[in-house]
């Protein structure tokens, strides 16, 4: 009886030892907040009209701080995980995504994700490709969609036609305006 609970003993303390290793090994290895700047959408837009273009382009770092801020606006990304920290990359439509998430606001864990991006009127949507806690790959049936918002950050007779994702940027096209559209664009009206 002795060597039973001196082997349950040890059984639990091995359990325990691992979980705390598990715990240990997933938390984040780089601090990272949500911190973002803002992107001047409408300010770009009126100076891309003014031009007479339509074509606008988002740099890199536009993007990931559009993502950043879709993150900070509803960090409660799924039913018990909310982002605390994120940096984001781009490599042609692919948005690849480092996340610092709690668990149930218990446990924190690195996330590395790889979404593919697609526009759908009137937002950039992200699906998830990849996904890895750490070196463990996570199914991807565990993730939604994320939406970056674009089209709502832009004035009303502004209409996006699509996007051409390139290495460092996005090259955002326009649907040509009015005369009239044009006008009120210019003169704020």
């Amino acid at each position: 009886m002795k060597k039973l609970l001196i082997g349950l003993f040890v059984l639990i303390f091995a359990i325990a030892f691992a979980c705390v290793g598990f715990l240990y090994y997933i938390k984040p290895d780089q601090p990272l907040d949500l911190a973002y700047k803002k992107v001047p959408l409408k300010e770009r837009a009126l100076s891309m009209a003014k031009r007479v273009s339509t074509e606008m382009k988002l740099t890199e770092e536009d993007v990931a701080n559009l993502a950043i801020k879709s993150l900070a606006d509803n960090p409660q990304v799924e039913k018990d995980i909310r982002v605390t920290g994120a940096r984001f990359s781009l490599e042609g439509d692919l948005l690849i995504a480092d996340l610092n998430v709690d668990w149930k606001d218990r446990f924190a864990a690195g996330l590395h994700l790889v979404y593919r991006l697609r526009w759908e009127d009137p937002n950039v949507v992200a699906s998830i490709e990849s996904a890895h806690l750490k070196g463990i790959k996570l199914p991807v049936s565990m993730f939604s969609d994320r939406i970056i918002p674009i089209g709502g950050e832009l004035p009303d007779v502004l209409r996006i036609s699509g996007m051409k994702w390139e290495d460092g940027g996005v090259n955002v096209q326009f649907k040509k305006p009015s005369p009239s559209d044009l006008l009120k664009l210019i003169t704020g009206g």
